[in-house]
């Protein structure tokens, strides 16, 4: 007879095992729903569909093999710091499952046993818009070499004030479209003032400049210059409610897009856009997303390994923390995110590795209340050797700068404040351009 604590592991073992006979429509067709098709189905960032059998099966060998390195789904936060609402982890069961499938030859199953099939908005993730702000046409993208970081101006002239629970930057031609952003700019602002609409145009100094001043003691809530909407390889739509808040757009606002292109080697053009979901009721509290935390000053030195970059910002109002996306780029190996309270005490907010491919943005379950004077502190390391594969060069210094080739330091933060609050004061500095 076997003892007790051995019979114990065995059944423990046995709950986390998969079904018996497993096959694609009853068991693994569910987990595909749920974790992956999202982005695997036609139009999205994955490059092959999981919606039916026919798609699924030819990568069968290929899912498992993924799975089982942790490849996918691309999630790279520890769990030990952190939770997030938009989470992309297999569970032990859902990868004994898919696996157990593989092994069997992969098969279909009964068509009575497949789900219902899951109604994705058509082109958007966020349902339908109530508004898609475009290009005002195709714009043509270079064939060959690199591209600098370029604006485009749609001069929406918002005709009032808007309040708004959702957005979402879907690219025109994501073959050549890396990452984009939608900006708000404000009335009164000088950024690219003399910008032809439509038309690709180099960043301006004066970016940050702050909004008309005519706004500065009405009782509307302040205009500020802030991040709509980004687009980057496994950032998802944003949504804006946590917390009963919501986003503003000031009237006589207009629309800045941020395009970075990768050309591709062959003629191309690129229409993109943003679309905005409103919010059906009056906000509790604003949601602003700025770059809270950068540093631009630093050289990564020729065959370093692991070398540490630190940045820093302290809040000067209260706020509460409810969305990171770090940015870096193909040097860099991990992030980290600190907070240091007034009262002494401090945390980790989040921490993992970093992966320049799939550069997510990563939504707190429960926003994380910093009160004023907290400061916050992300560290990153990166690897300019030649152990890196994706180094372009391993034999010069790197400094901060906009290419692929140089490197970056940055947190893109989703802050919620009161609705009066002015989120051009939310750090003693107006923080620059990052990407």
């Amino acid at each position: 007879m076997r003892p007790l604590a051995t019979l114990l592991v065995l059944t423990g073992s046995a709950a986390l095992a998969a079904p018996v006979s497993v096959t694609f429509n009853k068991d693994v067709l569910p987990i595909l729903q749920k974790q992956c098709q999202e982005c695997h189905r036609p139009g999205e960032v994955a490059p092959m569909s999981f919606l039916t059998y026919g798609d699924t099966r030819p990568w069968a060998k290929a899912i498992k093999s993924a799975i089982l390195s942790k490849k996918m789904p691309p999630w790279f936060m520890d769990s030990n710091y952190g939770h997030f609402t938009n989470e992309r982890k297999l569970t032990q069961q859902e990868v004994a499952v898919i696996t157990q499938w593989v092994d069997n030859g992969a098969p279909e199953g009964e068509a009575k046993d497949k789900p219902a099939p899951v109604q994705f908005a058509n082109g958007w993730s966020i349902g339908k818009p109530d508004m898609v702000v475009e290009f005002p046409h195709d714009v043509p993208i270079q064939n060959t070499g690199f591209m600098e970081t370029l604006n485009l101006v749609v001069k929406v002239n918002f005709p009032k004030d808007v309040w708004i629970k959702a957005a979402e930057v879907r690219p025109g031609n994501p073959r050549v479209v890396h990452h984009m952003k939608a900006w708000v700019r404000p009335p009164g602002s000088g950024w690219l003032k003399d910008a032809p609409e439509g038309v690709l145009t180099r960043p301006t100094v004066g970016q940050f400049a702050d909004a008309a001043a005519s706004n500065q003691n009405s009782d509307r809530p302040r205009a500020a210059q802030e991040i709509l909407a980004k687009y980057n390889p496994g950032v998802t739509p944003q949504e804006f409610t946590l917390d009963g808040a919501a986003k503003f757009i000031a009237a006589g606002s207009d629309i800045v897009f941020e395009c970075h292109y990768t050309p591709d080697g062959k003629p191309e053009t690129d229409r993109s856009r943003v679309g905005i979901v409103y919010a059906t009721e009056a906000p509790k509290k604003r949601y602003v997303t700025i770059t809270g935390v950068e540093n631009h000053n630093f050289t990564i030195p020729a065959h370093a390994t692991n070398y540490e970059v630190k940045a820093v910002s302290t809040l000067a109002n209260d706020a509460e923390l409810a969305w990171v996306q770090p940015h870096m780029h193909l040097r860099a190996k991990d992030y980290e995110l600190r907070a240091f309270y007034v009262t002494g005490e401090s945390e980790i907010l989040m921490k993992g590795k970093f992966d320049y491919n799939w550069q997510l943005g990563y939504d707190f379950a429960k926003p994380i209340v910093l009160p004023k004077g907290t400061r916050l502190e992300s560290i990153a390391h990166y690897d300019n050797s030649s152990n890196n594969p994706y180094n372009p060069n391993p034999d010069i210094d790197v400094k901060y700068g906009p290419q692929t080739v140089d490197e970056m330091a940055v947190s893109f933060m989703g802050f919620i404040v009161d609705v009066q609050a002015d989120p051009t004061k939310l750090f003693p500095r107006r923080p620059r351009n990052a990407e």
